[in-house]
């Protein structure tokens, strides 16, 4: 992509800006990198787009215009001519995500007019929305589906950001075995192989539909089996990580089936996880899930992470062995 000069804002989910951060920080294209809110951090471009472009930590970018009409025209042809949309090519797109519909219909004719561009609210590179502070325009080619793909999926799947972070906290290593035993549609299990590459994924699922379609998500990049996590088809000691999104009672299973599930999957994170293995378990289910590692005592909760995110409050768990389980 072309050189660029634009302050965007990128959104995150609460519980990862810090995550966000760290990450961008590390990329020489960006510079005045900054937390805005619990789920956006604002920052300068200046170089390539494609370091940007792969940050898988953030679902959508918007670039900030100033509040006026006339100022976001202005934006917008600066931005056009020299910045991040210069990359779009010259017949963008757009559409305004106005309510109002006298205001959307007088924005449109004016950008229509000054910058030539085309109405296309079905299919849009640059969605121009109102906030608090002024105008955005979100940019679709940096749309978290438009830099990785669209994934098969079914209700209950986990959301391609959340995936992220878990895996960030599993701290996967060069030729680590993965294993996600409540693998559903393979989310996780491509976020492991976005972050490591070398690792060798497995999943596995009871419901024969959805690894149809984590088959059909994750090609030849995953081993994956229809199986209850309660009873792996993999040998002692046999995984250097466990990453995953438990069942805890909302859309998937409920806390009557989790009091016996979650004991039972524990015990088998127990026998299959190498010595030196770490586990990292999402749940809503947060109490069962801490009786149930007291419980069990092979396991212990080394770090806990909040998410919040479509009115879910999930904490994920991260999880080695206890020093009487090394024994």
């Amino acid at each position: 992509m072309s050189g660029t000069s634009d302050r965007l804002v990128l959104r995150t989910l609460d519980g990862a800006v810090d995550l966000l951060l760290q990450d961008l920080r590390s990329l020489p294209s960006l510079h005045s990198i900054r937390q805005t809110s619990a789920i956006t951090v604002e920052c300068a471009v200046a170089g390539s787009l494609d370091e940007l472009t792969a940050c898988p930590l953030y679902s959508t970018a918007a670039i900030v215009l100033p509040a006026s009409t006339n100022g976001l025209l202005r934006g917008l042809e600066q931005s056009a001519e020299y910045g991040v949309l210069a990359t779009l090519g010259p017949r963008i797109g757009f559409r305004v995500g106005v309510d109002h519909h006298e205001d959307r219909r007088e924005l449109i004719v004016a950008v229509e007019q000054s910058l030539g561009w085309v109405n296309r609210p079905g299919d849009w590179d640059v969605n121009l929305t109102r906030t608090a502070d002024g105008w955005v325009a979100q940019v679709g080619p940096l749309s978290w589906m438009r830099r990785f793909g669209r994934l098969e999926r079914l209700p209950w799947s986990t959301t391609p950001l959340v995936a992220e972070v878990l895996v960030r906290l599993a701290k996967v290593q060069k030729d680590h075995r993965v294993l996600d035993p409540f693998c559903g549609t393979g989310t996780i299990l491509l976020a492991v192989r976005r972050r490591e590459p070398t690792g060798w994924i497995v999943g596995a699922d009871h419901d024969p539909r959805a690894i149809a379609i984590a088959k059909r998500n994750t090609g030849r990049s995953a081993h994956l089996t229809q199986g209850k996590a309660e009873a792996l088809p993999l040998p002692p000691g046999s995984v250097d990580r466990i990453v995953t999104n438990l069942p805890f009672g909302k859309q998937v299973g409920s806390h009557r089936a989790n009091r016996m599930l979650y004991p039972a999957v524990l015990s088998e994170i127990d026998r299959v996880l190498a010595i030196d293995g770490r586990a990292v378990l999402l749940t809503e289910d947060k109490r069962l899930l801490r009786e149930s590692i007291d419980r069990q005592k092979a396991l212990k909760v080394i770090r806990q992470r909040l998410l919040k995110y479509n009115g879910a409050t999930p904490t994920a768990y991260v999880l080695t062995r206890t020093r009487r389980a090394l024994r």
